[in-house]
């Protein structure tokens, strides 16, 4: 980590409320390397917005823009999500 970026895990409140999901461990095949890798992993960027890089080959993960009253989130890459299951009875 420098100055300029933190771990994907330094974004995990914001990841969380988009994806409603524990996304530290979501895990990312990246599209241009193909290394799999959990968004913790992954470097993130702020500046005028988030952006999340492949801590492979630097290739782009996740880009989020914030505009007034909405968030826009761009995917690049394959996503493995976890499903919850059903809770017992």
């Amino acid at each position: 980590m420098t100055d300029l970026h933190l771990d994907g895990n330094g974004m995990a409140g914001l990841l969380g409320d988009i994806l409603g999901t524990e996304p530290t461990t979501v895990v990312r095949r990246c599209q241009s390397c193909g290394d799999r890798q959990p968004l913790g992993a992954h470097r993130a960027y702020r500046g005028a917005g988030v952006v999340l890089r492949c801590p492979t080959c630097g290739d782009l993960a996740v880009c989020i823009g914030f505009q007034e009253d909405q968030v826009t989130v761009r995917w690049f890459g394959a996503y493995r999500f976890a499903l919850d299951q059903a809770p017992e009875e």
